[in-house]
């Protein structure tokens, strides 16, 4: 072991702590995150189920791996290119921030229970019906023009 360095007498280095084996029931260690797949993040979840086309276009994008990892920046021009409400929401933007601070790692995943299934259903229920609603015109006409054809 080398030598202490002191100054004026006094100790500067400190000596090694004894190193104590950590038991499984402490749980993991502070400021440490257990690494998950990305659908189960919070940025991943809440594309996964409130922007479902974008999701599919970042993961068809991203390389395939075990931890699928989709890069920061793809997520972004993705998310920004898309004219879906959602993804102007400040929640979306914390969740990109944390993404962009942590990653695949977080403290909890984002796991679909009943409950958060219902909301989700509901949401994607509402801007199916907003979609038909504005675009009703468009939707007529290729019926038509499909009609024509079957005749």
């Amino acid at each position: 072991m080398p030598k202490a360095q002191k100054f004026y007498q006094r100790r500067i280095t400190k000596a090694p702590k004894p190193v104590k084996k950590r038991r499984k029931e402490d749980g993991r260690p502070r400021e440490t995150y257990k690494k998950y797949k990305f659908e189960e993040t919070k940025l991943g979840f809440f594309l996964k189920y409130e922007v479902p086309v974008v999701y599919d276009i970042i993961m068809n994008l991203t390389p395939p791996e075990v931890f699928k990892e989709p890069a920061l920046l793809l997520v972004k021009m993705v998310c920004k290119s898309s004219s879906d409400p959602s993804l102007k929401k400040a929640k979306f933007f914390r969740y990109l921030e944390e993404y962009a601070n942590l990653g695949l790692y977080c403290k909890r995943a984002r796991q679909l229970t009943a409950k958060r299934e219902a909301y989700y259903k509901g949401i994607q229920r509402k801007k199916t019906e907003k979609f038909i609603r504005k675009n009703r015109k468009k939707i007529e006409g290729l019926r038509n023009e499909r009609g024509k054809f079957l005749l």
